[in-house]
């Protein structure tokens, strides 16, 4: 299948240069088209890419804009800026990646561009794998300090079958792979560290790896994730926030979110996010909490349903999958 590639800037120098870029470097792998901001919207739907570059130096090329492009993350978007303190608010909106213009160094952004294309592409290929479950509820755990061993007694807590769970624990990366193995042996549960293109399934849990934003996709097949190197999203990456906001928007309704001791804000927003599309969201309470920072932040601006103690969050999030898997 051909990668196709759109780039929206309302500036004819840089689309230019940026199509002259991509077919030098790619070797003509990519079909490449052009259009205006004002042409956006209705180019990505008749032209169908496989990714777009936006241009958000273009007037009016705002978060906004971008959220109203496509549907959040169902096509990966580059943004490219001369603004470097807007990364935060387009990743927050639905890009992949921020890349900073290099106006003296045409080279450097060429390699950054194409390596950030390929990156996605590659990515977009590994969506093949077929799942083997429905993909109705689904679990999103957030945490940091203290957060490791929080999950743990969680998962001891678990009874039977359970939908696929997905968490982001701010741990360094290498340690991931570790630390999803030891889960994996004191559970009959699956445990595995996050790899793109991954197709979930009932019973299993995924690990986001260590400096790599885990987002959630849901497709006719089912949930799959991505596991892609990124700036720092809250102050990390992997980020809470990056990876809620995806569920918030793949899952919907459907998802059951848990944000876990740990120190600063990250997930709050995102867990917000979550609860404005339908999610059903638990905190764990100050008592149980190693910290009571993320937690807290999440419970201060609305986004948690319900406090628990952390003995009482598995069954809480087992007692609304149950809910959710019979429609109710």
């Amino acid at each position: 299948m051909s990668v196709k590639i759109l780039v929206i800037s309302d500036n004819a120098d840089f689309k230019s240069s940026v199509l002259k870029m991509i077919n030098e470097k790619s070797a003509g792998k990519y079909i490449v088209t052009a259009c205006t901001l004002k042409e956006g919207r209705k180019t990505a739907i008749s032209f169908s890419p496989s990714y777009i570059l936006l241009d958000a130096d273009s007037q009016g090329a705002n978060a906004d804009y971008l959220i109203g492009l496509v549907p959040r993350y169902s096509v990966p978007i580059v943004v490219c800026t001369s603004t470097p303190n807007i990364k935060y608010t387009m990743l927050q909106s639905g890009a992949m990646d921020v890349l900073a213009k290099h106006e003296t160094n045409v080279k450097r952004f060429a390699e950054r561009l194409i390596s950030s294309i390929e990156r996605n592409a590659v990515t977009r290929k590994a969506l093949v794998s077929r799942p083997s479950v429905n993909a109705s509820a689904f679990i999103a755990v957030g945490g940091s300090t203290g957060s490791t061993e929080a999950l743990r007694e969680i998962i001891k807590s678990l009874k039977g079958d359970i939908p696929p769970m997905a968490a982001v624990l701010h741990m360094p990366d290498k340690y991931t792979a570790i630390y999803a193995s030891q889960l994996n042996d004191i559970t009959d549960y699956e445990v595995v560290e996050a790899s793109s293109g991954l197709y979930l399934k009932q019973n299993q849990i995924v690990i986001a790896a260590g400096g790599k934003h885990l987002r959630l996709f849901r497709d006719k097949k089912g949930y799959f994730v991505t596991s892609e190197p990124g700036v720092r999203v809250s102050g990390h990456c992997p980020s809470v926030d990056v990876f809620f906001d995806s569920v918030a928007y793949a899952a919907k309704k459907n998802a059951i979110g848990v944000i876990l001791t740990g120190m600063g804000q990250d997930g709050a927003k995102g867990m917000l996010n979550m609860k404005q599309m339908g999610a059903y969201n638990i905190g764990q309470d100050e008592a149980t909490s190693v910290v009571y920072g993320m937690p807290r932040a999440a419970f201060d601006n609305g986004a948690v349903k319900k406090q628990c103690p952390l003995s009482a969050i598995a069954a809480e999030v087992q007692k609304r999958a149950s809910l959710i898997n019979k429609g109710l």
